[in-house]
């Protein structure tokens, strides 16, 4: 059999179980996916505890977004998808074609977000001081536009080269980079930390506050490069197996259409399962992410947000000074008087 683009077994219909499993399957990550991700952002963007505010964190909140259109577009639409599957009314419409471009676009998105997180790994441990001057928000967010001009461009090659030919060939191209960025950074950075650990004996020269600051910093830097790593065997462990089954679509001449059905969806699934993975291994390893979301959650995050903007106001309503038109006659603002 040769990679034709299309399924050998495109004409022969799924099973209805595997058609109501998978479709389930696709449910159940629908809510984990937005759940997890929407969490993620806004831990970031609203940040209740003035800690989450960096060029890193703003890179995961790149791969949350990524992460979030498969759960608010590609899992919905795969679970519709698979129900008129299930009762025998499944065509290949454009809400199809739609369905497999979120699908890639989102993809493609956390493919480079994690491409990014590993070089930001890499200088952080590796360049810390030219790390912290050179890497900013805007900087941050110059990388993040352009790696989504590519993410959107690229898979529109799938109606060039076909459904099947261009997964054949992201798979194997996710599965090969991540891989080797995986052993390259691994090495590389564990192999930093011990020679900073060498070095450490050298840091009790200084004040025994410098001396703390710089420890917290370096075992901040390694839990969140332990962090991204665990990631990245995850992004492994979803990817690979994957790889095998689109193997065995593309080329397994002799393999029964029903296995080859059951193939096709767990290769599906398994890839979709990846975007419901990271916000769970964030809040499992690194805690201020367990506190933004449980500040979120509990909707401490929102009213401290909205305190601080008030604070802030107050400051400036403040720092009119004789200028206030209420200066004089006991005015308040805000509640803080005015001297």
């Amino acid at each position: 059999m040769s990679l034709t683009g299309s399924y050998s077994c495109a004409n022969v219909s799924a099973p209805t179980t595997l058609s109501i499993t998978s479709a389930t399957a696709c449910g159940v990550l629908t809510v984990t996916a937005v759940t997890g991700n929407i969490l993620v952002l806004l831990a970031v963007i609203i940040d209740p505890n003035r800690n989450l505010r960096s060029p890193f964190n703003f890179l995961v909140a790149n791969l949350a977004a990524a992460d979030l259109i498969v759960g608010c577009f590609a899992l919905p639409m795969s679970v519709e998808a698979y129900t008129l599957e299930a009762l025998g009314r499944w065509k290949l419409t454009p809400r199809v074609h739609a369905r497999r471009v979120l699908y890639f676009i989102s993809c493609t998105a956390s493919l480079f977000s994690l491409a990014a997180l590993t070089v930001d790994r890499f200088v952080a441990i590796t360049y810390p001081i030219k790390y912290r001057i050179k890497l900013n928000s805007r900087r941050t967010a110059l990388i993040s536009l352009g790696l989504w001009i590519i993410s959107i461009l690229l898979p529109f090659l799938y109606f060039k080269v076909g459904y099947l030919k261009y997964q054949f060939v992201f798979a194997n191209t996710a599965v090969v980079s991540t891989f080797a960025v995986l052993c390259l950074t691994y090495a590389k950075v564990f192999q930093n930390f011990k020679k900073q650990i060498k070095n450490w004996d050298s840091l009790h020269g200084g004040p025994d506050s410098e001396n703390h600051a710089k420890m917290r910093t370096m075992k901040w830097e390694k839990k969140v490069t332990k962090t991204f790593l665990i990631m990245l065997v995850l992004f492994i462990s979803c990817f690979f197996p994957s790889l095998l089954m689109i193997y065995i679509i593309s080329f397994c001449g002799t393999c029964d259409c029903i296995f080859i059905h059951w193939a096709r969806d767990f290769n599906y699934v398994l890839i979709m399962a990846n975007s419901s993975i990271n916000p769970f291994v964030f809040a499992w390893r690194l805690q201020p992410y367990r506190k933004a979301f449980t500040a979120i959650l509990t909707c401490r995050g929102p009213i401290r947000k909205l305190r601080s903007l008030s604070e802030q106001m107050t400051i400036s309503l403040n720092s009119l000074g004789p200028h206030s038109q209420n200066r004089g006659n006991g005015a308040e603002l805000s509640g803080v008087e005015v001297e």
